[in-house]
C-alpha cells in the first residue's frame, strides 16, 4: 500500500510539523510506503480552463510543469493526503491549484450519481482515497465548518481539521477507508 502526502511548502509552521509527524507515523505504523511532495508558490501554473487534458492530450495536462509527475504519482497511490493550512475557511492557494489541476483524472462527461447529484466519472477503473487535512494555529469553529463544507462539496475528498498539538489525527484517520476506490 502506498500513500502520497502533498503539502503546501509555503506554510510549514510548528503545527504543520506536528501534524506531518503524526500523519507519517500513522501510515508507517500501518505498513504504507510514503512518498511526499511539497508545493511552493509559483511551482505550478494555474489551470487555464482549456480542457486540453480532455481533448488534445486525454488524461494529461497540456501545461508543462511538475503537475504531470504529481498526477502520475497520485494515480499510483492507494491514499493521497493533502496537508493544507486553513486560509479564510478554505484550503490554501497552492493546494487549491494542485487539486484543480487533477482534472485530467476525470472524464469530460457528466453522470448522475446515486445521491442524485451529477459529476465527472473517474478516468481510471480505480482511484486513490483522497483526504485533505486542514490545519492552523487558531482555527475558529466557523472556519473549520466552512473548510469541511467547501471540501466535502467536491464529494471525492474526505475533510479533517487539525487545530492543536495535543490532538491526535490518528483517531480521525482510523475511521476512514484507506484503500483505492472503484471509479
Amino acid at each position: 500500500m502506498k500513500t502520497y502526502i502533498i503539502s503546501d511548502g509555503d506554510y510549514k509552521t510548528s503545527i504543520y510539523e506536528t501534524l506531518s509527524g503524526q500523519v507519517d507515523a500513522f501510515f508507517e505504523n500501518r505498513g504504507f510506503e510514503i512518498e511526499k511532495k511539497s508545493i511552493q508558490k509559483g511551482e505550478l501554473h494555474f489551470c487555464i480552463g482549456c480542457y486540453g487534458c480532455w481533448t488534445r492530450k486525454p488524461g494529461e495536462c497540456v501545461i508543462e510543469d511538475s503537475m504531470a509527475q504529481i498526477n502520475q504519482t497520485l494515480n499510483r497511490s492507494d491514499v493521497v493526503v493533502y496537508l493544507s493550512p486553513i486560509v479564510f475557511g478554505q484550503y490554501s492557494p497552492n493546494m487549491k491549484n494542485a487539486i484543480d489541476r487533477g482534472l485530467p483524472n476525470v472524464l469530460p462527461l457528466f453522470v448522475k450519481k446515486p445521491d442524485g447529484t451529477t459529476g465527472h466519472p473517474a478516468r481510471y477503473p480505480s482511484k486513490p482515497q483522497m483526504i485533505i487535512i486542514g490545519y492552523g494555529d487558531e482555527v475558529s469553529k466557523e472556519d473549520a465548518r466552512l473548510f469541511k463544507n467547501i471540501v466535502e462539496h467536491r464529494r471525492d475528498i474526505e475533510a479533517l481539521v487539525f487545530s492543536g498539538e495535543q490532538e491526535n489525527i490518528s483517531i480521525s484517520l482510523d475511521k476512514l477507508k484507506l484503500e483505492r476506490i472503484k471509479g
